[in-house]
């Protein structure tokens, strides 16, 4: 605990981190990844030997961008710099080592980046049809736009759509529907692909397809889908993680997703 809460005071971050608890959920999935890591090696295994094996035709490898980078616990950073000149990681909050490995590495570069860029805007919504309407102005702009031999988007895709669906679900008072999720993290979803589309250099993307909840008897109590169309990008492979064994989260459930990985 004293270990977490000094890692909590002297970590960098922003106002935006702050306020949505960006901070506090990096420090549990840390925790998190120290007590599933067992759990967690075949999907740890899978993300590194695609990433690998995406190296073997890149005509070149000056630079490598990841989108949603966390830990790094899906792409070590060994293997990074063991095949990059430049490294470049991206995401909303950045952890305090990855802060001190950038300042005694100038082959590290951070960006601290919201790649939804919903976040500033949240406060401002207050009904769905809002949210509805900043979806559609948000689909016509270039959220990012980067360049690099290979970007990388990590497991981000059912992501981006959480805290705006949190937001709302405050402002209306009432939980959303099934249904009316899987259209708000779809459209999230695929905005971020249409954006990586554009982005300069080959792209690799993990992406959770699936959710499963099995309550201790094994059974299937909960299954989410995400039917992102992935229009451009070639499937080549599938797998599940076991994300969160049973009494993880809850003493009632565990959590399995079915991933995907893409290459254009």
């Amino acid at each position: 605990m004293i270990r977490e809460a000094l890692i909590f005071l002297l970590t960098p971050t922003t106002p935006l981190a702050k306020k949505y608890g960006f901070l506090y959920q990096s420090i549990a999935l840390s925790a998190r990844y120290e007590r599933c890591k067992r759990q967690w090696l075949p999907h740890l295994k899978n993300c590194q030997d695609l990433f690998l094996e995406s190296l073997q035709d890149l005509p070149q490898k000056k630079s490598v961008i990841i989108l949603g980078s966390s830990h790094l616990h899906e792409i070590p950073l060994h293997l990074l710099v063991n095949n990059f000149e430049n490294i470049t990681l991206v995401d909303v909050i950045h952890p305090l080592k990855h802060h001190w490995l950038a300042k005694k590495n100038s082959r590290l570069k951070l960006i601290t980046q919201d790649l939804s860029q919903s976040l500033e805007r949240l406060d401002s919504l207050q009904s769905l049809e809002d949210l509805h309407r900043l979806i559609e102005d948000l689909s016509t702009q270039e959220l990012f736009h980067f360049e690099a031999d290979l970007v990388v988007s990590g497991n981000l895709l059912s992501q981006l759509a959480l805290l705006p669906m949190e937001s709302i679900e405050r402002k209306i008072q009432r939980k959303l529907s099934l249904e009316e999720k899987d259209q708000i993290c779809t459209t999230f979803a695929e905005i971020h692909l249409k954006n990586l589309k554009n982005c300069q250099g080959r792209k690799l993307v993990y992406a959770d397809r699936q959710v499963t909840y099995r309550n201790p008897q094994n059974e299937v109590i909960y299954q989410g889908q995400y039917p992102v169309s992935f229009e451009g990008f070639q499937k080549i492979k599938e797998w599940n993680w076991l994300l969160a064994p049973l009494k993880e989260a809850s003493k009632d459930y565990s959590i399995e997703m079915k991933i995907e990985a893409y290459k254009d």
